[in-house]
């Protein structure tokens, strides 16, 4: 369907550098990635060039930017970088598989991550508006990520079997030992990404339906349903989470465990939050990483539970089943409003279905974080995250390692979560 996007491009487009050379008319995948200061960039590309290719054919936008009042060395080093990738494009050419350096300076306001990819992402959809594929994937990755060889053929096979899928996550392993980086960077980076899954294990277990990780290095979404829903944000961190979560509740969101896609684990003060700062503290105090009390996911798990009593009911139903849970629920509920909200989600509700999608809709994946954050603050102290997790598996009722190190626990979560 040709020009299926013009309305969002005419209205949501920001000004990218034009390619020149026009789009395949079989392109069925864009690989964005947003590029700053990466010297080593390059084992990425090698990373993807690697792929088994896809039968559709595929581009990668490397997006190089940097904020307007960027110092000189960070302007240098894109330099360096741009250099260096055109000179790596120049002798690696594949008709199938097609490598673009798109230079942009942003402003300093708005610079950030989040930007930079919603520019790469735009310009891919300028890409498949104009050859009509409205059902090409636009696939988001990092500029210190690698991936596995079988990257594309995952993809594609998860989409030749699903083919409603509007957008999909994909497994992902951290890095948590070798030579490339201090070994505290290791220790880190193992108790962080079992933070990551320990959340989105609870998450699960509480009956949320929208567990999803929401990692920048590892998503797609179909090119009509990216235009559909606005395109990406400007967060200068935490972008992914935002955009993913207007398009989770959609439905046909997929969870591609088949391939892999492994980010670095560095130190970095590029983005507020996330795995950079994350790091970063770890490696000035050696502290063990907490999280969120296992206590608020089992008391979250009660109220969901709740949630299908809650449709057609009087609001005097709704305040004595919410009446018995626990005193942090209730404290929380009371400042969302929360009887209001129900009510005014029943009046807009003639089933049980529009009733549970208009609820998971407003008590998501945002208002949850605020929860724990609120309970974590009020009631239940963030716990070691190897304690917390020695928790959450005997919740789950799986056997507990003896040894209860982060590598050990993150090797446990990885194989449940992975469907091994």
């Amino acid at each position: 369907m040709k020009d299926f996007a013009s309305s969002y491009l005419k209205k949501h487009q920001l000004q990218t550098p034009e390619i020149s050379e026009p789009p395949s008319g079989n392109i069925g995948f864009i690989v964005v990635i947003p590029v700053l200061c990466e010297p080593d960039i390059i084992q990425t590309l090698e990373s993807i060039w690697k792929c088994t290719r896809p039968s559709c054919d595929t581009e990668v936008l490397m997006i190089v930017n940097a904020s307007e009042k960027a110092p000189d060395n960070i302007v240098e080093c894109n330099c360096n970088t741009t250099i260096a990738s055109l000179e790596w494009i120049r002798q690696h050419q594949d008709d199938s598989l097609k490598f673009f350096v798109l230079n942009v300076t942003l402003p300093d306001k708005d610079a950030g991550v989040g930007l930079a990819r919603k520019i790469g992402m735009d310009a891919a959809i300028r890409r498949f508006n104009e050859t009509g594929r409205s059902r090409g994937f636009i696939l988001s990755f990092d500029a210190d990520s690698i991936c596995d060889p079988d990257y594309f053929s995952a993809i594609e096979e998860t989409i030749n079997l699903k083919p409603d899928t509007k957008g999909f996550t994909i497994y992902f392993e951290h890095p948590v030992s070798g030579i490339n980086f201090p070994e505290r960077i290791y220790q880190g980076i193992a108790q962080y990404e079992l933070h990551l899954r320990y959340v989105n294990l609870y998450l699960a277990y509480s009956g949320f339906p929208y567990a999803f990780h929401t990692v920048g290095s590892c998503f797609g979404v179909r090119a009509d349903i990216y235009a559909a829903q606005g395109g990406m944000n400007k967060r200068k961190g935490g972008e992914d989470f935002y955009f993913l979560h207007k398009i989770v509740p959609l439905g046909n969101f997929e969870v591609i465990n088949s391939t892999r896609v492994i980010p670095s684990p560095r130190d970095s003060f590029r983005v507020p939050f996330g795995t950079g700062p994350v790091i970063h503290k770890y490696m000035e105090t050696g502290l063990e990483l907490t999280t969120y009390d296992p206590e608020a996911f089992r008391l979250l798990r009660q109220f969901l539970s709740l949630f299908p009593r809650f449709y057609k009911s009087e609001s005097s139903v709704i305040r004595n089943l919410t009446g018995h849970l626990d005193k942090s629920i209730r404290e929380f509920l009371e400042i969302m409003h929360f009887t209001e909200a129900i009510e005014e989600i029943n009046s807009n509700s003639g089933s049980p279905d529009t009733f549970r999608n208009r609820f998971f809709r407003w008590f998501d994946a945002f208002r949850i974080i605020k929860f724990l954050n609120y309970s974590a603050i009020n009631h239940f102290p963030k716990q070691p995250v190897t304690k917390a997790v020695t928790v959450l598996l005997n919740d789950l009722n799986v056997k507990v390692p003896e040894r209860r190190s982060p590598p050990e626990l993150l090797h446990v979560l990885r194989r449940i979560e992975r469907g091994s």
